[in-house]
């Protein structure tokens, strides 16, 4: 037990075991949790007077996303790679026991850094949203407190990603048992950078919408453009870095075989030369075939794809990047024709 489990889980573990023990799918938990955080915030303004009876003060749909949103997400990172490493399993040519304490690691937050990273990011996020609002009204130490949330959030976010982005380029680094015609055991952990990739272009958008139709005083338009692009390319860097040493690792051993192939076709193709020469021709009809094998065997070889993405992990990865951008295009192209005069 103790190869297994050489620290104790975190707080984030026991939440997302309790939240997937719900009798509710976990993304319906996250759902109310930020619709619930939207009323209490607003309901304390009403009942203080600040906003009329039912009129919804708009910028708390934003400012109160970050709490549920980075934690349903890292809920749905783990969900993914606790998929993942099992996937990658028959490459790896593990004992039970050594392959256990991987899959302990590689889903298992520990217990320290986590508290350490909450309570920092607490306490940070206290300090600035109280200096930010007056605490003399109920609804400000109430949306202070909640806002606060994306100062603890985020980083463990960050945190999480970081450990299983680094943690997949090691994990491909020890496949023994690569076998270039069965690549799925190597697409679970490419699934998870592209996790990591999605939520930071996900949070790039949100900020871009937010600044775009709310404005800020702490960002000018150029600011907002830069976290942006930034974000994006993160996001890229995430998704391709972690699945280098793998691509190339593919690319090697498929660029043998090709040779391997290459020869043989050379040397049957050499025969045939020489029979056909010397006349030959009582094996020419069982060479031929052996060349047309051989050519099958190159295009085969020829069609693997070097990068262990399944067919629908790139095009949905660039999706979440192509998307959001022809929707900005066309909200900058068509609004001159919808503007209220």
């Amino acid at each position: 037990m103790t190869e297994t489990r050489p620290y104790k889980p975190s707080w984030v573990d026991a939440t997302i075991d309790w939240v997937s023990s719900l009798k509710i799918p976990p993304v319906v938990f996250y759902i109310l949790l930020y619709l619930l955080s939207v009323f209490l915030i607003n309901l304390t303004l009403w009942l203080e007077g600040y906003q009329d009876w039912w009129v919804w003060h708009n910028y708390v749909f934003f400012d109160v996303i970050w709490l549920p949103l980075a934690l349903g997400y890292i809920h749905f990172m783990e969900r993914v790679a606790r998929r993942s490493i099992e996937d990658i399993r028959p490459a790896l040519g593990l004992s039970a026991s050594e392959f256990d304490a991987i899959r302990y690691r590689f889903v298992t937050l520990p217990f320290w850094p986590v508290l350490i990273i909450t309570l920092l990011g607490l306490s940070v996020g206290l300090y600035f949203s109280f200096q930010s609002r007056s605490v003399d009204m109920a609804s400000t130490i109430l949306w202070s407190f909640i806002s606060s949330q994306g100062y603890t959030f985020l980083p463990l976010w960050l945190y999480v990603a970081y450990r299983h982005v680094s943690q997949i380029d090691s994990l491909y680094k020890r496949v023994t048992k690569l076998n270039l015609f069965n690549l799925q055991p190597l697409y679970g952990l490419a699934r998870v950078a592209m996790a990591v990739g999605i939520f930071l272009i996900l949070v790039v958008n949100i900020n871009f919408f937010n600044e775009t139709y709310y404005g800020s005083i702490t960002q000018t338009p150029e600011t907002t453009y830069l976290i942006t692009v930034g974000g994006i390319a993160a996001a890229v860097a995430v998704f391709v870095i972690p699945v280098l040493g793998i691509h190339r690792k593919i690319e090697k051993d498929k660029n043998t075989l090709l040779a391997e192939n290459a020869e043989q076709i050379n040397g049957l193709r050499n025969e045939i030369q020489k029979d056909m020469e010397g006349r030959n021709f009582k094996n020419i009809d069982g060479l031929e075939k052996g060349l047309s094998a051989l050519l099958k065997v190159r295009e085969s070889v020829g069609a693997i794809p070097t990068w262990p993405w399944s067919p629908g992990t790139f095009r949905s990865f660039a999706s979440a990047i192509v998307l959001p951008i022809i929707v900005w295009l066309l909200q900058r192209i068509l609004t001159p024709f919808v503007a209220v005069p």
